[in-house]
């Protein structure tokens, strides 16, 4: 794995990284986010480094985001002699209370190689929580497993559904780059979901797929473009993500399901109710240390 501190979406956060690790080795150390999936990833991370590395803590979740008043900005529970780091994805935390850490998305400003045009995003809490993994514990086994998972966290917050989202081609090309992940159109997904395109024909993926090997890349650039056409005018699906959906689905080498399909197939399985969520939430975390992987299920 190379070090993701060196890609240049990390260079005006560094700092902050590097806070976050030295507070990871505070004593009586507790981490605590909400019940959604957008924190239990990067809560992921931070443990399977912590677990590597041998370093004690304890963990809380609490209720679900939604489920915790608009109007209420200071919800972390005071825990007498512990120190809080608290996973803020959705950068609802005004002021920490004293012995506290909040890790929450950063603004940069970055340049793509072929252009000198700055360009602004955020790199959330998921991206962090990774680069801070690797640096406590670069070589560890669970480190490794959840590697994968970099950018799902980016490709979980709205800034594609307007736009493209540089830090989230940066990081997915960062993560191909290297191995981790592969980059490859819908037809080359064996168990891809359509659920979240609307207007999309299952029927005519399946068909797409058979044909797929004995076309050559024109026929398959052709193919896709026609499969998608229909697609543009779909109401609540940017262009944005339509292309990454379509051209660029990000997957682990060796499965069936592409990232953006378990991403989704868990969001529909997340229980409504705030106590079932936080149990919920709570089983995925301790399967994903478990095994690195992200079951739609844990039942």
């Amino acid at each position: 794995m190379k070090d993701l501190r060196k890609a240049p979406f990390f260079r005006p956060i560094d700092g902050v990284v590097d806070d976050a690790i030295s507070f990871l080795q505070s004593n009586s150390l507790m981490l605590v986010a909400t019940a959604d999936l957008h924190s239990i990833l990067a809560l992921g991370f931070l443990e399977s480094a912590l677990l590597d590395k041998g370093v004690s803590y304890s963990r809380r979740i609490l209720p679900p985001s939604s489920h915790i008043p608009p109007d209420e900005m200071n919800f972390i529970p005071e825990q007498g002699g512990s120190n809080i780091l608290f996973v803020d994805a959705f950068g609802r935390i005004e002021t920490l209370p004293k012995d506290a850490f909040l890790l929450a998305s950063k603004h940069v400003e970055v340049e793509f190689n072929h252009s000198k045009t700055k360009r602004r995003g955020s790199v959330d809490v998921v991206l962090q929580s990774s680069a801070i993994a690797f640096t406590i514990a670069p070589k560890g086994e669970r480190t490794k497993r959840c590697r994968p998972y970099s950018g799902c966290g980016q490709w979980l917050m709205e800034s594609l559904d307007t736009t493209m989202d540089p830090i989230h081609t940066m990081i997915r090309d960062f993560l191909r780059d290297e191995g981790t992940i592969q980059v490859c159109p819908l037809p080359e997904v064996e168990d891809a979901s359509v659920d979240m395109m609307p207007q999309a024909s299952p029927r005519r993926l399946q068909r797409l797929q058979k044909l797929w090997k004995d076309m050559d890349a024109s026929a398959r650039a052709q193919a896709l473009s026609e499969y998608s056409l229909p697609l543009l005018s779909s109401e609540g699906l940017s262009t944005a993500r339509l292309e990454e959906l379509i051209w660029k689905s990000m997957k682990i080498p060796n499965t069936a399901t592409d990232l953006a399909t378990t991403l989704h197939r868990l969001l529909k399985k997340w229980p409504q109710d705030a106590d079932d969520a936080v149990i919920h939430a709570g089983r995925l975390l301790d399967e994903f240390l478990r095994t690195g992987g992200l079951a739609s299920s844990t039942d």
